[in-house]
């Protein structure tokens, strides 16, 4: 049984994978937000998504807004979405714009936070109709860069450590930058890791039955694409 459960949440991954590569968007009901991630390159004016309203008939009202993306933070993100609240009429596409408000960041790493974009739909006109409306929220990691980094995760990969310790699984980023993880195995058996923060070190227990041989891992770059395996001898 558990093997069933692991080779169905490989081929669920890699269905994920293929089609962030195709698309590199994501839908949510009626909404298409034009992108997985958004880099904010702090030398740049702003940063911009697109959403995109594919329903024919229906309107959506959209709120978006910027969180921090550890729930303990309770700081509020310098960071403002233009239009906070707006109407996407059907088969309308809109940009949208987040602006650096004042506030300081870390120069010498990249933060992330949380981009918020939450579609309404409108509420039946049919009193006699029993209806029910959700409102649907999609997150996707917003990247605040420095401008002073110019190293991309293609680049960074190079600088990411794997180390074996006893049955402990030791990875250190050297970046400056967050690695972000498709997956990563190790003698074919999964290990649940999503993201590494710059300069991190993470220990992580080597799964039953593994002898920690070799290491098969995937990373996702600026633009939600997919990296082909980066294997290693532990």
């Amino acid at each position: 049984m558990r093997g069933c459960m692991v080779a169905f949440t490989r081929l669920f991954k890699t269905f994920m994978a293929a089609t962030m590569c195709l698309s590199s968007s994501i839908a949510c009901a009626g909404i298409i937000v034009g992108g997985t991630r958004v880099i904010f390159l702090a030398d740049s004016p702003d940063a911009t998504i697109s959403i995109y309203n594919k329903e024919s008939d229906l309107p959506y009202l959209i709120q978006t807004w910027v969180d921090p993306f550890d729930k303990e933070d309770k700081h509020k993100p310098p960071f403002t979405v233009i239009p906070p609240v707006s109407r996407l009429e059907p088969m309308q596409e809109k940009v949208l714009r987040v602006l650096k408000m004042a506030g300081t960041l870390p120069t010498d790493r990249e933060s992330v936070f949380w981009l918020n974009i939450k579609n309404i739909p409108p509420s039946s006109s049919k009193k006699e109709t029993s209806s029910l409306e959700i409102a649907i929220k999609t997150r996707i990691k917003l990247f605040w860069r420095p401008a002073a980094i110019t190293l991309i995760p293609e680049k960074a990969v190079a600088n990411v450590a794997w180390s074996k310790q006893g049955r402990q699984l030791i990875v250190q980023n050297n970046n400056p930058i967050h690695i972000n993880i498709m997956d990563v195995s190790v003698d074919g058996k999964d290990i649940p890791v999503n993201m590494i923060k710059p300069f991190e070190k993470l220990s992580l227990t080597l799964p039953p039955g593994s002898a920690g041989h070799t290491l098969v891992w995937r990373f996702i770059n600026d633009y939600g694409a997919v990296s082909n395996p980066v294997k290693q001898v532990l």
